[in-house]
């Protein structure tokens, strides 16, 4: 049985690099691969309506249902750039959303999957603005707000973000801690993105996994038959995936 798992692509528009490698690295995996996990902030902005897409989301929506159709099981869990995916995601692929985090019972493992965002317990003002983005005040918004206007909105909303953005280190003083809960909860590994970091550890015999980017690093984790390694999707691999495309 073989799984993957990939966080933060933060896709905008299909003709982005990282957009074009995803749909490559995903035109891959047809017909070998047993459970696709997303685990938060695949889309720059994915608002959560119940029977409209946005057009840029398209691309990745094709290659996930194509995925979805030969038997792969598909896995979701919400960061803080992408929520309330069940309208969609959950009716329409067939999808285990997670909204917060969770444990999977998959190929004999119980895998804990978060997005991460949680693991600061001090981010309390991150905390309150987390819940209002999730609230039934913004799902009842969601139903009456024209989708091109709530396009825009969300992509100003995280151009301000970008500007915020900092340097990557290593998480490892809020991750640990955070997987510990995991562990004391009976899972056998914990895996998490959000701090665009690659890292693999372990706590007593559990393994901790943190996702890269799928923006700079294309990072990715494969888990074949329990065993897990980090990995990241390189130029050439992206390259060759083209040519198969155009031969």
């Amino acid at each position: 049985m073989r799984a993957l798992f990939i966080s933060d692509a933060h896709l905008r528009h299909p003709s982005d690099t990282n957009y074009r490698t995803l749909l490559a690295f995903l035109d891959q995996q047809q017909g070998n691969l047993d459970a696709l996990f997303l685990l938060g902030d695949i889309f720059e902005f994915w608002i959560g309506y119940q029977h409209v897409v946005f057009s840029e989301h398209l691309p990745l929506l094709t290659r996930l249902q194509q995925l979805v159709s030969e038997g792969c099981q598909l896995f979701y869990v919400e960061g803080n750039h992408d929520f309330n995916l069940e309208g969609f995601f959950g009716t329409t692929l067939k999808c285990t959303v997670v909204p917060d985090q969770q444990i999977v019972d998959w190929n004999g493992q119980k895998i804990f999957i978060c997005h991460g965002d949680l693991a600061d317990p001090k981010a309390k003002s991150y905390r309150l603005m987390r819940a209002f983005w999730r609230s039934r005040f913004l799902k009842f918004m969601a139903k009456i707000v024209p989708p091109d206007t709530a396009w825009r909105f969300g992509n100003y909303l995280c151009e301000q973000s970008r500007k915020k953005t900092h340097h990557h280190h290593d998480p490892s003083a809020l991750v640990l801690p955070y997987a510990e809960q995991a562990l004391k909860q009976g899972a056998d590994c914990f895996i998490c993105g959000h701090f665009h970091y690659p890292l693999q550890t372990s706590i007593s015999e559990m393994k901790v996994t943190v996702l890269g980017d799928w923006i700079h690093q294309f990072s990715y984790l494969e888990l074949i038959n329990g065993k897990a390694e980090l990995k990241s999707f390189q130029d050439s691999d992206f390259s060759d995936a083209s040519s198969d495309r155009v031969h």
